[in-house]
């Protein structure tokens, strides 16, 4: 396999989740495949049909493209969230890349909707798909773009779950009834910010797919002061 660089959202498979906000992961990629204009097909290899390299089944929906000369794959585990590390590292080991020529796009309850970060390593910070990723790679040394899910603030300040947030859906999170948040479809009123942060993370990734590094990415996303209704 010839991919110079893995992108990887995190997601659940099924027309039920689609719309959730457990899935903005996937959503960039399907922006971004659109915009290539490349189609997701299945991906799934046995051990006992050839495909040796895998060490067994991995089930996802890909697309592969190149651009500036380089192969690259866009990966939507249909594992569920929970197992994503069980796609991660069968198809980093194929493609004989390191962690850091994979990035996962992830959704983040502690940023509000609108604000994106990118950060070379770090914890899961609760995220399940994450753990999962670390978990089977053994290192936690891979780029991530997080997408902020969580309540909308306001003024400019930021705010965690279950904190100081006097946003419209405070009040589920204040409850703790996070899994139920971040399995539910984004709002009608959410609908306008969030096609505009999928715009810009699509850019993103785009970016780093064409060869840009980290540090140039983080100087340009991380300083956004966020994509919020009016701006």
């Amino acid at each position: 396999m010839g991919w110079h660089r893995i992108a990887l959202g995190i997601g659940n498979p099924g027309a039920e989740y689609e719309q959730t906000r457990h899935n903005a992961g996937f959503m960039v990629l399907d922006s971004l495949a659109q915009r290539f204009g490349l189609g997701f097909t299945r991906l799934e290899r046995h051990s006992d049909d050839g495909s040796k390299m895998f060490g067994g089944k991995v089930k996802a929906q890909v697309c592969e493209g190149r651009r500036k000369g380089r192969e690259f794959l866009l990966v939507k585990p249909q594992t569920y969230v929970n197992c994503s590390g069980d796609v991660a590292g069968p198809l980093l080991r194929a493609a004989g890349r390191k962690p850091d020529s994979l990035f996962v796009i992830v959704d983040d309850l502690n940023l509000p909707l609108g604000r994106m970060r990118i950060r070379p390593s770090g914890s899961a910070g609760g995220h399940n798909g994450l753990t999962s990723i670390q978990q089977t790679l053994g290192t936690d040394a891979f780029p991530r773009l997080r997408l902020g899910i969580g309540p909308a603030v306001s003024g400019d300040e930021t705010s965690s779950p279950g904190g100081g947030s006097n946003g419209p859906h405070s009040s589920q999170l204040h409850a703790r009834n996070w899994p139920d948040y971040v399995l539910a479809p984004f709002l009608p009123e959410e609908r306008e910010v969030l096609g505009r942060v999928l715009v810009r993370a699509a850019d993103c990734v785009q970016e780093w797919l064409d060869g840009a590094d980290l540090q140039t990415l983080m100087g340009t996303y991380n300083s956004d002061s966020g994509i919020r209704p009016g701006a």
